[in-house]
């Protein structure tokens, strides 16, 4: 931690419920809008918007259930604090996690990335002891031990503009997911490859 920063408190986080995952695991993808400096992460499948989770830095969409649908960093990569000894969670079981909480305020936030851009967590409490939950396909959730929220991992980050590759990744997401309808694990959507950002 760098001298002079302030600890994230834990309790300070949001608090979010385990679930057993359907069988049909949800994707995302992370995609930098070169126009508007931000990162906008889709969740499909999909449900309606019914509130939000939201802070200077970033804001989390759910539906009614709690279900994550959409990731928004406010923040531009420029101010992103690189982090060269720090890798995404390697074992993460698969998990429903629904948020608590509608229309309330996120606390303090951390963003930190790779030198490449290739990946991005946010970090909501410096817990030392955490749960890795894989939320999606490219989306990890680091859990406390009392169930709060410590940070959010996106790893697989892609550049777009006028955010042409993220309505190609929704359609391709959206023709996968129809077709996978009955089978017992969702087709993982490839676009293109995905190695960070210039």
């Amino acid at each position: 931690m760098a001298e002079g920063r302030r600890k994230l408190a834990i309790t300070d986080s949001i608090k979010v419920v385990v679930k057993t995952p359907a069988a049909n695991h949800p994707v995302c993808r992370g995609f930098y809008q070169v126009e508007e400096d931000s990162l906008y992460v889709p969740v499909y499948p999909a449900g309606k918007f019914f509130s939000y989770l939201d802070s200077p830095q970033a804001g989390l969409d759910i539906d009614r259930e709690g279900r994550l649908l959409f990731l928004h960093v406010h923040t531009p990569r420029r101010q992103w604090e690189v982090k060269r000894h720090s890798d995404p969670p390697i074992n993460s079981n698969p998990a429903d996690i629904r948020f608590l909480g509608f229309r309330e305020k996120l606390p303090q936030t951390r963003i930190e990335t790779a030198s490449d851009q290739s990946w991005l967590r946010l970090v909501f409490s410096d817990s030392a002891q955490t749960s890795a939950y894989a939320l999606a396909d490219d989306l990890k959730i680091e859990l406390t031990d009392n169930r709060l929220l410590a940070s959010i991992w996106i790893t697989a980050i892609e550049e777009d503009r006028a955010a042409r590759g993220m309505a190609a990744w929704r359609k391709q997401s959206k023709l996968n997911y129809d077709k996978s309808r009955g089978q017992s694990r969702y087709v993982r959507v490839e676009v293109k490859p995905s190695s960070g950002m210039k």
